[in-house]
């Protein structure tokens, strides 16, 4: 099945924050977030989509798609997908082996999939070993919003909509336990803080967050690759420990197990190599007792990918949905969660389709 186009399209919508505007990625703090799509069609006319980690309205990472690694795709036969993964990181791996190539190449691995979804007709899921659960639990993934009365009226607000696991991204004493205390006994509250600390300012705040009970602590020490670092911490048994969304294969993942550094697995589909890859991690942490919970803090096809997979897992892991209300929704309210849950769609590939109204009023040219 020959591929005779792929493009990527990046778009950006605006959200409600809520509160303060939210990380501001290396450049100007906006309250809205990309999808960068890549979209792959073959001679038969079948479309499959894809999706690369994107900030910021980053036409930079878009050019690169288009300028370096799409064209590859044309001549290519969808169906062969290993092939296809393999080439692409051989090919490319002295621009990187993780960060921005290993992004697109994710993309074009889930776009792959929804191909062969489509061909096969039935949905992702089924093409993984079937569906565990109609329906994949959410947890609420917080903004950062550096306040004691924003924290605590989200964390209720999430809460009354059906949430029972609340993701927070403070990274302040006062803003962490008055978001404990408004959760009480209603949710479990995990805490991400996104890499800030060395290991003694690390270990500090682990001792002062004991009380917190956090169902886990995530990414807490700088730089996210600091294995031993996050041994040591983990060493204390105070949290569980999660890390893994700036991993870029299997193989770092290896490198976390074998330094003793994580409890939990949190590999992105957009970052890590896409469904591919993220089969083979889920693999490796069964093996190993690791827990295996996908990172996911994007909106269009890579979300809907992480959607099939936990679905298709035993364990049924938690699918995080960064908790912002957009202007528009992409997949017309599919993927927004019901009193916490979020159904796997049924259609073959992915199962729904982007709006093509969305894409084409959010575009970026």
């Amino acid at each position: 099945m020959e591929i005779v186009n792929a493009e990527s399209i990046l778009i950006s919508i605006p959200f409600d924050a809520g509160g303060i505007p939210p990380w501001s990625f290396g450049g100007e703090p906006k309250c809205a977030f990309d999808t960068l799509f890549v979209r792959i069609e073959t001679v038969s006319g079948i479309v499959g989509w894809g999706e690369l980690f994107s900030r910021n309205e980053d036409t930079t990472l878009k050019d690169m798609m288009d300028k370096r690694v799409l064209p590859l795709l044309i001549g290519q036969d969808a169906t062969q997908i290993g092939k296809i993964k393999f080439d692409l990181e051989f090919q490319l791996q002295n621009f990187g082996r993780i960060g921005p190539i290993v992004y697109g190449i994710s993309a074009i691995d889930t776009a792959l999939w929804d191909i062969k979804g489509k061909l096969a007709g039935c949905p992702l899921v089924d093409l993984l070993g079937g569906r565990f659960a109609d329906e994949v639990e959410v947890y609420a993934s917080l903004l950062r919003y550096g306040n004691i009365n924003d924290v605590t009226k989200i964390t209720r607000e999430v809460i009354e909509k059906g949430y029972r696991y609340i993701k927070l991204h403070e990274i302040t004493l006062p803003e962490i336990y008055a978001a404990v205390d408004a959760a009480g006994n209603e949710a479990k509250i995990m805490l991400d803080v996104n890499c800030p600390w060395s290991i003694s300012e690390a270990l500090h705040y682990d001792k002062k967050l004991e009380a917190a009970n956090l169902l886990w602590l995530e990414e807490p020490v700088w730089p996210p690759e600091h294995y031993k670092g996050l041994a040591q911490l983990r060493a204390t048994g105070r949290h569980p420990i999660a890390a893994g969304e700036n991993a870029g294969s299997m193989h770092d993942f290896v490198s976390m197990i074998e330094a003793g550094a994580i409890d939990i697995a949190q590999p992105d589909i957009a970052k890590t190599g896409g469904v591919t890859e993220l089969v083979k991690i889920a693999a490796l942490c069964e093996a190993h007792g690791i827990q295996f919970v996908p990172h996911c803090a994007i909106f269009g096809p890579g979300q809907v990918a992480t959607i099939h997979l936990n679905a298709a897992l035993r364990s049924v892991p938690l699918l995080e949905r960064l908790y912002c209300n957009f202007e528009a929704e992409l997949y017309g309210g599919a993927t927004l969660p019901k009193a916490g849950f979020v159904k796997v769609p049924k259609g073959p590939g992915l199962g729904i389709e982007p709006d093509s109204d969305v894409i084409n009023r959010y575009r970026i040219k």
